[in-house]
């Protein structure tokens, strides 16, 4: 089963507004609320550039038939247009094809709807994108970014929180071909809210729960229809589900007696891809196969479906497969690292290692942003020549070179190498930015994390910690929405601490053990914070009772230490003050307390009637 056919199991889209598909058009064109919307196909002489849909990635030289989409504010006729190259496009089914316009109502605090536009690639497992275009409050267009919405199929859009706005529905295509076949294979829900240009990924709120719960009863009802085909393709993504939805515990417990025990190596994880590393580049104990649950444990968590600590919880077996998936990454992708570079594949082996050199990049990312592009190319130059300093003093062998060997303390001398530079370094450094760069890297990495699922990010970024261009804007953006003192692109504790919703503590530099503890606890914070009850800033105690409850006990104490004085006044005896004074002072003692309530109870009373005391 497709995540195709899941995704239509779970419900239809909604309706558009207006729809249009280009079909056999060379024009097509829809308006809706204020807002008119056009695609032509236009002949261009040169194709080379870059389009909205295609990116840089589908390139086509010479001339060929672009589609361009145009977008008007008819509401404000002094706004300019927005016109963007949508994608090479051709009808006869070679190349992009099947392209659709929607007009769709997502931002509910938007006068304007958004344009939805997608096409299809091709090829038999793949792919349609989609961007979607709006105007933000501030007047200008936006687009999202087709990684962000791409899969098998087009997403769904359905009002989810009944608020009169469609959300989209999309899915976690990492889960094809991971643990079944493509048939075989079942894609957790991923929900968006559009909000002002951004998709706010809303998977986990409570509001997208009873979607969540009704897409995974239909989804488990298609397996067992199914005769329970694949069962590792399914409980993979049956976990997933559960863990979105707060339940991890519940839904590894349901797959425990379910799943398939044969390995099956074509559908399998090791803990050299669990890594992200190439085989060649691993040890046969780090090639082998792993069991599923192990496999299934480190990949939630390289997914950030559930933290360390609750795969670890589940299933202590999958301890290596953990730290596989947990552990830190350089700034280059290792699935294609530098050739004849020692030092690059020390850095995707060794975690510690890694760790080191993020932290400087931190360092540097903050002198870097403080600099400006006019400062970049000599501040670059003098961070090369230091850290060349630091790879001959440990005696690290220079990229390029025929002999790639690493020194047996390679990695600790990197290591304090690096941590040394990083103190001279972030002398430079003050302020917020100063703040930004002893923070540890798991902080970092959390941050990203929340600023993707916030929008501020795109949703197909990664959280590597390293601050480049495209987080400072998405650090500036937040710091505006969010009324932050100064918008400085750099984030104070201060900044961290709302961002994370956490209490502000003074950052420090850790050692690589504290760090890696770090990384667990803050991945745990942050998937917890908003479930855990919060007591309010403005409940005083006393005696271990809330202020309320200390003020009625006080009260009430007061009123039985004077009862003998109110017996008194009840009687209206002769000699209430000395009753009173006898209350008051000697109260206290008990035996005081006593003989205040005799007196109160046998002077005798001023308004004394006829027959009260004589019986006659």
């Amino acid at each position: 089963m497709s995540t195709g056919i899941v995704t239509a199991q779970a419900g239809e889209s909604s309706p558009p507004l207006v729809h249009a598909e280009m079909g056999e058009h060379e024009h097509i064109a829809l308006a809706s609320a204020g807002l008119n919307a056009s695609v032509d196909l236009v002949e261009k002489p040169d194709c080379a550039v870059a389009t909205l849909l295609g990116g840089n990635d589908t390139l086509v030289s010479g001339a060929c038939r672009m589609a361009v989409l145009t977008l008007k504010d008819s509401l404000h006729p002094d706004r300019p247009a927005f016109t963007t190259l949508l994608t090479p496009y051709s009808r006869d089914g070679s190349d992009v094809r099947d392209l659709q316009l929607d007009l769709r109502h997502l931002d509910v605090a938007s006068p304007l709807p958004q344009a939805v536009v997608s096409v299809y690639t091709g090829g038999a497992h793949c792919c349609a994108l989609t961007s979607i275009v709006g105007m933000t409050k501030n007047g200008t267009w936006t687009a999202t970014q087709p990684p962000e919405l791409s899969g098998e199929g087009r997403p769904l859009f359905t009002d989810i929180d009944k608020d009169g706005a469609q959300e989209i529905v999309s899915s976690d295509g990492s889960f094809l071909y991971t643990f079944a076949s493509h048939a075989g294979s079942y894609t957790p829900s991923v929900i968006y809210r559009y909000t002002d240009g951004r998709l706010v990924d809303i998977t986990t709120d409570s509001v997208s729960r009873p979607y969540l719960e009704r897409t995974l009863k239909e989804s488990e009802g298609f397996w067992v229809q199914q005769d329970r085909n694949e069962p590792n393709g399914f409980l993979a993504y049956y976990v997933a589900m559960k863990a979105n939805m707060g339940e991890f515990p519940a839904g590894w417990s349901y797959m425990l007696p379910r799943y398939d025990h044969e390995i099956d190596a074509g559908f399998s994880l090791s803990r050299c891809t669990l890594g992200g590393r190439l085989e060649a580049e691993c040890t046969p104990e780090e090639r082998k196969p792993l069991p599923f649950p192990q496999a299934l444990a480190g990949f939630l968590v390289a997914g950030h479906y559930v933290t360390s600590e609750q795969a670890l919880a589940a299933a202590p077996e999958a301890e290596a497969a953990i730290q596989s998936a947990n552990g830190y990454r350089p700034d280059f992708s290792c699935s294609t690292p530098p050739q004849k570079n020692g030092v690059a594949t020390m850095l995707c082996e060794n975690s510690d290692a890694a760790q080191h050199e993020l932290q400087f990049d931190q360092v540097y990312y903050a002198l870097r942003q403080l600099v400006g592009p006019g400062g970049w190319r000599a501040l670059k130059q003098e961070i090369i020549l230091a850290e060349n300093a630091v790879d001959q003093q440990c005696g690290l062998p220079v990229p390029g070179a025929a002999d790639q060997t690493l020194p047996s303390n390679a990695t600790g001398c990197y290591a304090a190498g690096m941590d040394t530079l990083s103190e001279q370094y972030r002398k430079k450094l003050s302020g917020p930015a100063l703040e930004e760069s002893k923070r540890p890297i798991a902080q970092h990495i959390a941050l990203q994390r929340r600023l993707i699922k916030l929008g501020y990010l795109p949703a197909a970024s990664t959280a590597d910690g390293v601050y480049g261009e495209s987080t400072r804007a998405a650090i500036v953006a937040w710091q505006r929405d969010t009324g932050r003192p100064d918008v400085s692109s750099f984030l104070s504790d201060a900044d961290a601490a709302v961002l994370l919703g956490t209490p502000p503590v003074v950052a420090e530099t850790k050692s690589p053990a504290e760090a890696i503890s770090q990384k667990t606890d803050t991945a745990q914070q942050e998937t917890t914070i908003s479930s855990l009850p919060q007591p309010s800033k403005n409940t005083i105690r006393l005696f271990g009772l809330s202020g309320i409850t200390a003020l009625i006990a006080a009260a009430a104490g007061i009123a039985l230490y004077f009862v003998p004085f109110v017996i008194a006044c009840v009687r209206d005896t002769v000699r209430k003050p000395a009753v009173f004074a006898v209350n008051l002072f000697f109260g206290w003692t008990g035996l005081g307390w006593i003989a205040a309530l005799v007196m109160a109870c046998r002077f005798v009373r001023l308004n004394k009637g006829p027959s009260s005391e004589t019986g006659h």
